[in-house]
């Protein structure tokens, strides 16, 4: 090469560059090529023109484990274009960060994800403890292990079985299969899944349905994919177990880093699970010292990509969350060093020498690496870059270089790179790309040989590889690059893409799942399924294959739903539906309902209100069998109570009770809840705990259907017509005791003891079934209802009896176990009356302060806003009582200014309930303290005409001391100090009476 003027030394700081080049790098001055180098070797090692990037990527993590004293995550998101080395970067710390301790979690999400929803999360985990496993079982071997090791893995093992209950344990194992291994003493004492080999997972000793965790339909037809009721719930608890783990296994002792590459491509349920596990604002009553996580996530994505609406959404949340340091890092093309740097050590030449071919080449890719390393590739292969075996150097014609056009087109590039390949490896390219990035051999064994598709042969494979289009490590075949997979898959037509995909698809499900070889649900299988899904519409006139792939989808779209996978599920019901056709309703018109009673489910658990009326329109019409149309009608009823039109969802409440033949009397006088308690109070007297439990199982689908709809609507119908609650109590007694029982029936007797007790004031005969109804759920297996058990329990009997510092901690297990099973709903209820016990126990008002700016952010998290709303109110009270000024309702969700405001919203719209007693009694006390006590006076009158002197509720210990106390105050100054005196008596007797239930509190 004609070196000219651009390659002789320009200065003498050109001098010292190269000299410290000769010091720093040394094989490019001393190398000596033993073979002739027939292509241009870039070292993917090394990072060029980063410095700064890579500097503020590893200040950032550091700053993790300090960020973590106050519970605040750590976020690192790394930007750029296609191919500008956003991935290296996060990668080439990973050695570093290991030798001081860290442990490092790596996922790649793929354009043409091919596994199970959540599986590129679960996986990374799995890994890890994978080899956690393997550690553990060379020492149960007595293979010899590093002592640092060994401990390292007992303590690791321990914090998880801390951290996680049994239960907890058991339900990540679906997800983390190497927990098997990890905690076998627990598999053995925990009833387990599929893999017991007893048939139906779903179904005990009696045939009872009972899933951990889920909520099943009642007697339902289906087998171990049976719909859940409420599986929102699964997906909570999928999160906090998540969250849970990564306080197990990390400290800032033992930091760990999770790298999310090509996040563009994530799906949602992914990106709701990291959304979750980075909002982690940590746990309610938990010392933050002993229960402190050190995770730092490090995230790349693509500019320009379509997705990234989901990131966006996605990184919003996080910013909003206040409990999230992010850091952005912007990757732009390379600067002259750094491209002439990555040419130097590519070319083995001093950078003096590279200069002017940098400084072409940077014009050209506009120094992006990715495009660097194919525009070079191009240059090689037309000569216009050669090696000379004469100099023994690579040489180049600058001036032929600068006649080269810019690649401004990756995508044509590599597409005309793949045109000069033989056009049967162009076709076995395109085959493997339909698969993603990767693929195992095993499964392009399987999926050869169709009728659309050439066989790919080994021979072609083998050049791809050669050719560096594809690199192969065991028996996986993989893209370097997701743009060359991109390249490989859109060089043929979307029509014969489709054609390709379903063939794959068919060729999997045919020979490997409908020959029952594999499992429904394996990984295998799931690939089968996607291929299909990407097929999109693709007629098909087998009426029987069409019933086959219909009734798998089904089956799929009902896993995907019991593990939180929501739009998965979608996709795969929809599917279903249009494999059947517009004929499918005669073809088979019990799969056809059953995938649109699915689909209903799933456009609900979408947040996609507006589709389940479509849903439901087409079964109704489809459809004359009540029963058949049952369980769209208690999602439609769900979601509109969900929507905030609960009023318009107890209507049709009451009108499925009555196609039910379970009417209620529109006469709510006070003679008929009495006669109704007094009637199953005579009823009950028949039997004891033991004869209860010994009722046979509920066979009747209508009485079993009548029990879901009232157990789904008594909390809406405790707060907006609590005159209800006793008859629908009563009625669901009653039926337990005369058709048998289900998991309902011990909501049902604990919302008659709770009757009892308030109209009654029976206090010892509403505390004489609380074992009982847990017996109940034990029985039927039903541990995800005991949260929401256990809370009305402690809210609104034991109270009664029992010790309120007592009440206050069992309440705070209750949320704990509520989190677990994934019943947000009645977490936050029960750390929301926690607040209030806590105050009545006579703990700190600072504490109970913190616990309620903890509890309002994990509010927020978990989108809780219609409690939150009272929640503030309490809040404020005890902020005032503190002596503190914020306004806990200055929240971006709140739309509110003060407690007025929400009043005057409820009654004007109807669209927000409040627990009104609740905020009576706050704002009574409130007064009091303050000594406003024509503001407290006018509260009592509220709270007599709304409650009655006759009932009592938790809020009513409250209540009575407050009024008493505002009583005599009063009768001290005003007019009517007969009337003051006799109500503050009254209040000394109520608590004379309760303190033979509980002298410790009263």
């Amino acid at each position: 090469a004609d070196e000219g003027d651009d390659c002789m030394f320009r200065s003498l700081n050109d001098v010292k560059a190269e000299i410290s080049q000769i010091l720093e790098e040394p094989d490019i001055f001393l190398h000596e090529e033993t073979i002739t180098p027939t292509s241009i070797d870039f070292n993917d090692c090394n990072i060029y023109g980063r410095s700064k990037e890579l500097y503020n990527l590893i200040h950032a993590i550091l700053q993790a484990p300090h960020l973590s004293e106050s519970n605040i995550s750590t976020v690192v998101l790394i930007g750029g274009d296609a191919g500008a080395g956003k991935s290296k970067l996060a990668t080439s710390i990973n050695s570093g960060l290991r030798n001081h301790g860290w442990n490092i979690l790596s996922c790649k999400f793929d354009s043409l994800n091919q596994n199970q929803p959540l599986s590129t999360i679960s996986s990374t985990f799995n890994d890890f403890f994978q080899n956690i496993a393997t550690t553990k079982e060379k020492l149960h071997e007595g293979i010899h292990v590093d002592v640092v090791d060994e401990q390292y893995v007992n303590q690791l093992l321990e914090s998880i079985e801390n951290h996680l209950p049994a239960s907890g344990i058991v339900a990540l194992s679906k997800l983390i299969p190497s927990f098997r291994s990890l905690f076998p003493e627990i598999f053995r004492r925990v009833v387990i899944d599929d893999d017991d080999g007893s048939g139906n997972e779903d179904d005990d000793e009696e045939g009872n349905q009972c899933v951990t965790g889920c909520i099943t339909y009642p007697n339902s037809d289906t087998d171990d994919d049976s719909d859940c009721l409420f599986p929102d719930n699964i997906k909570n608890q999928i999160h906090y177990l998540f969250q849970k783990l990564t306080h197990a296994i990390s400290n800032p002792q033992a930091p760990m880093m999770i790298f999310l590459d090509d996040l563009h491509w994530a799906d949602k349920e992914s990106l709701d699970l990291l959304t979750s596990l980075i909002t982690d604002v940590g746990h309610l009553g938990m010392d933050a010292d002993l229960d402190r996580r050190c995770v730092c996530f490090v995230a790349t994505y693509r500019y320009n990509e379509g997705t990234n609406r989901r990131v966006e959404k996605c990184v919003h949340a996080i910013e909003n969350s206040n409990v999230s340091q992010v850091t952005y890092l912007n990757l732009d093309g390379m600067g002259e060093q750094g491209t002439n740097a990555m040419i130097s050590d590519a070319l083995k030449l001093p950078t003096r020498l590279t200069r002017p071919l940098s400084d072409v080449v940077r014009k050209k890719t506009l120094g992006n690496p990715f495009y660097v390393k194919i525009f070079m590739a191009m240059l090689s292969e037309e000569n216009c870059l050669k090696y000379s075996l004469k100099e023994r150097r690579w040489i180049w014609n600058i001036d032929d270089i600068h006649q080269r056009s810019m690649i401004q087109d990756l995508a044509l590039v590599l597409a005309q790179k793949l045109l000069r390949l033989p056009d049967e490896v162009q076709d076995a390219l395109t085959f493997v790309s339909c698969f993603g990035r990767s693929v195992h051999r095993d499964v392009l064994e399987i999926t050869t040989e169709t009728e659309s598709c050439a066989v790919i042969s080994d021979r072609c494979l083998v050049l791809a590889v050669e050719e560096r289009i594809l690199e192969k490590s065991g028996e996986t075949y993989t893209f370097p690059h997701d743009l060359i997979q991109q390249a490989a898959y859109e060089r043929v037509s979307k029509e014969k893409t489709r054609i390709i995909h379903f063939h794959i698809g068919l060729q999997i499900l045919m020979k490997a799942v409908f020959t029952g070889h594999v499992d429904p649900f394996s990984p295998l299988s799931f690939i089968g399924i996607e291929q299909i899904t990407k097929a999109d519409d693709f007629e098909l006139k087998n009426s029987e294959l069409r019933i086959s792939l219909s009734e798998l989808l089904l089956r799929v779209g009902r896993r995907a739903i019991r593990t939180a996978a929501f739009p998965s599920a979608l996709t795969y019901l929809e599917k279903g539906i249009s494999f059947l056709g517009d004929n499918g309703w005669d073809l088979n018109h019990e799969l056809c309902l059953h995938l649109h009673e699915s689909a209903c489910q799933a456009v609900y658990l979408n947040a996609l209100p507006a589709r389940v009326s479509t849903y439901m329109d087409i079964i109704m019409s489809h459809t004359e069998d009540f029963m058949d149309q049952i369980k769209c009608h208690h999602i439609s009823m769900k979601t509109l109570a969900t929507t905030g039109k609960v009023r318009e969802a107890i209507d049709n409440f009451f009108h499925v009770m009555k196609e039910l033949k379970e009417e209620f009397p529109s006469n709510m006088a006070p003679m008929t809840i009495f006669s109704s308690l007094s009637a199953t109070k005579n009823k009950l007297e028949k039997y004891s705990s033991e004869g209860i439990l010994s009722i046979p199982r509920m066979l009747d689908k209508g009485k079993q259907w009548a029990m879901t709809f009232m157990d789904t609507m008594l909390p809406y119908i405790y707060i907006v017509c609590p005159q209800f609650i006793p008859l629908i109590a009563t009625r669901m007694v009653s039926l337990s005791l005369q058709y048998g029982l289900v998991k309902e029936s011990a909501n049902g007797l604990q919302a008659y003891s709770y009757s009892i007790l308030c109209l009654l004031q029976d206090i010892d005969g509403g505390c004489r079934w609380l074992r009982t109804t847990r017996l109940i759920l034990e029985r039927f297996k039903a541990l995800e209802m005991y949260p929401k058990l256990r809370f009305f329990q402690c809210s609104f009997l034991t109270c009664w009896k029992e010790p309120f510092q007592s009440v206050t901690n069992d309440l705070l297990q209750c949320h704990q176990q509520a989190i677990i099973v994934g019943d947000v709903e009645y977490a936050v209820f029960s750390s929301h009356i926690q607040c209030q016990f806590m105050i009545l126990s006579g703990s700190h008002l600072a504490a109970a302060e913190k616990q309620c700016v903890v509890l309002s952010k994990e509010m927020i998290r978990l989108n809780q806003v219609q409690i939150l709303l009272e929640h503030c109110s309490l809040h404020n009270m005890i902020l005032q009582l503190a002596g503190g000024d914020e306004n806990p309702f200055d929240l971006p969700e709140v739309p509110f200014n003060d407690e007025n405001e929400v009043i005057k919203e409820s009654e004007s719209s109807g669209n927000i309930t409040i627990e009104y007693p609740t905020l009576y009694t706050n704002r009574v006390m409130r007064a009091f303290f303050f000594r406003n006590y024509d503001d407290a006076k006018e509260m009592t009158k509220k709270y007599a005409a709304l409650v009655g002197n006759e009932s009592l509720r938790y809020q009513t210990i409250f209540y009575i001391f407050y009024e008493g106390l505002l009583a005599f105050r009063l009768a001290r100054s005003e007019v009517d100090r007969e009337n003051w005196l006799s109500i503050g008596q009254k209040a000394i007797n109520t608590y004379q009476t309760w303190v033979k239930h509980s002298e410790w509190n009263f």
